[in-house]
């Protein structure tokens, strides 16, 4: 399968987990008998009023409300990801090593996302969190692992633009068709 295909597929994934989150009934809820005997289904997940202080909701149990929805915010990220690689894999001439170093990255990047995730399912549970050099475990691996992680993709990409996107030969190609084309329309 070519990679236009492979990024087109990837987008219609989103596009279909985006829409699944608008179909998936909200938790928590509660069953509510109206004044009219009616029984009428209240959601609370977006919150509820705080009992202090009014002017402010809280979200309830994180693991109630997430339960049900963790694993499409997981997916949806591992394809972002998947994407943003594969449209940097785009401009690379047929160099299977950087490729490969691209897809090396992607898969380290979504090894952290996923640890990430895992570890907030993990926090869910009411216990206090545990720390890791003073920051919440999802935390923690966030800022200290797939902010860092991101810089990888980057210094691999710049290191290698001159031969496997732009090579030298493609930048006098180029200037020779600009020149040309100047020539035709008699700019210089």
């Amino acid at each position: 399968m070519k990679l236009p295909t492979i990024l087109f597929v990837l987008l219609l994934a989103l596009c279909a987990l985006f829409g699944l989150t608008f179909v998936i009934e909200e938790v928590p809820f509660e069953d509510v008998a109206t004044p009219s005997g009616q029984i009428e289904r209240v959601y609370s997940g977006h919150g509820v009023t705080h009992p202090r202080f009014s002017t402010m909701d809280h979200g309830g149990s994180g693991a109630e409300r997430h339960a049900r929805v963790l694993w499409l915010g997981w997916a949806f990220g591992v394809l972002q990801i998947a994407l943003v690689v594969g449209c940097l894999m785009l401009g690379v001439k047929r160099d299977r090593r950087v490729r490969l170093w691209l897809v090396g990255c992607g898969v380290l990047l979504g090894a952290i996302f996923s640890m990430v995730v895992v570890s907030y399912q993990g926090s869910l549970g009411g216990a206090p969190p545990s720390l890791f050099f003073s920051l919440p475990g999802p935390t923690a691996w966030f800022l200290y692992g797939y902010w860092p992680a991101q810089f990888v993709v980057v210094v691999l990409y710049v290191l290698v633009f001159n031969r496997a996107v732009i090579t030298t030969k493609d930048v006098v190609r180029f200037r020779e068709i600009v020149a040309a084309e100047r020539r035709r329309r008699g700019d210089e």
